[in-house]
């Protein structure tokens, strides 16, 4: 079987099948929607902040394998008070909020506080898994225990539900949003028709080697999405670039998706995508690589921004290693060779 038609049945093996992803998405939906019904019903200040939940992550970009048990939502918040967003660099930004002083999340200077608005949705969540839920689907009839398992000192809030050997994650990222119009920094790769119809996000992230609490990152996975519309193999690329960091996962350590999908971001323009699959693994691979080996991958969407920052020495050397070690073994392998690489180590 030739390389290509091997990609091909291994895109086939990563796809979720459409039952499972109706189930997995009912189900989901259903628990949302009682643990935002029960943080409402905890703390009024919540309920009155509380404005949506917005996707993210690999379902938005339609690029999730598998099994379709992990969702990343963006908790939307909007305060009775201007909040505006003034830049900081590489991407982070304050928000600055005097009108909100009283408020238990805003310091004395005005600014929200990435410590006082994580410590408040902490408690909130932590009254309502006491230790944990049981709920429900109304639609699959399937019944979940739910637990509270990282508690917003990072930058997620994260649930677990449990039914038999059915897991389904959740991670919960507090979100304030803006119109393009607002975006603080010089204009990004994004056609202006996007950046107008979609909104972007500030959420709670340190900045690397900052102890400032102050600063939150910019996002914006619909501009991000809608950029890849349209670019034929790419996404397709993406899928089989998260199928080998899965297969591999720990030689690759904390190797995120969103930084797979970074590396294909910053290549958008320059890479013919009409392509097979099986070359353009190769080169995208490739350009992974070469990152990886000079230490940098710059954000799509704001200038000096490093996101290898997250990875510390150690985990940077083990994935530049192992990355070099499957560049060279895709570049020469075929047949069942190649499909051995996609499996789980």
């Amino acid at each position: 079987m030739s390389g290509q038609n091997q990609i091909k049945e291994v895109l086939r093996s990563l796809q979720i099948s459409d039952e499972d992803r109706c189930e997995y998405t009912s189900d989901a939906i259903a628990i949302q929607n009682h643990v935002i019904d029960e943080l409402k019903n905890k703390d009024s200040a919540f309920r009155s902040a509380y404005d949506g939940l917005s996707l993210g992550g690999s379902y938005l970009d339609r690029v999730k394998l598998t099994t379709p048990d992990e969702f990343d939502l963006h908790m939307k918040l909007k305060f009775p008070f201007q909040i505006t967003p003034n830049r900081d660099e590489n991407g982070f930004i304050f928000l600055y909020a005097p009108g909100g002083r009283h408020s238990q999340i805003v310091g004395s200077d005005g600014y929200i506080r990435r410590q006082y608005l994580q410590d408040w949705l902490r408690g909130i969540f932590k009254q309502v898994f006491n230790p944990t839920l049981r709920l429900k689907s109304d639609r699959t009839g399937n019944t979940y225990t739910v637990s509270y398992t990282l508690e917003g000192y990072g930058c997620a809030h994260s649930i677990e539900a449990k039914c038999g050997d059915r897991i389904i994650a959740m991670d919960l990222v507090p979100a304030f949003e803006f119109e393009g119009s607002q975006w603080p920094f010089a204009n990004p790769p994004v056609p202006w028709q996007t950046r107008s119809q979609y909104p972007w996000f500030a959420i709670p992230q340190k900045k690397p080697r900052n102890q400032d609490d102050r600063t939150f990152m910019v996002c914006a996975p619909h501009w991000e999405r809608e950029v890849m519309k349209g670019s034929y193999n790419m996404k397709n690329v993406l899928r089989l670039m998260k199928g080998l960091r899965d297969g591999n996962s720990s030689d690759l350590p904390h190797l995120s998706s969103y930084m797979l999908k970074s590396v294909l971001l910053q290549e958008i323009q320059s890479v013919n995508w009409k392509r097979d699959e099986a070359p353009l693994l190769v080169e995208m691979w490739g350009k992974l690589v070469y990152r990886l080996n000079a230490g940098r991958l710059d954000f799509f969407l704001a200038d000096g921004h490093n996101i290898f920052d997250r990875l510390n020495e150690r985990e940077l050397s083990i994935c530049r290693s192992n990355a070099s070690r499957i560049y060279q073994e895709l570049r020469v392998c075929n047949g069942s060779q190649l499909y051995n690489l996609f499996k789980k180590n």
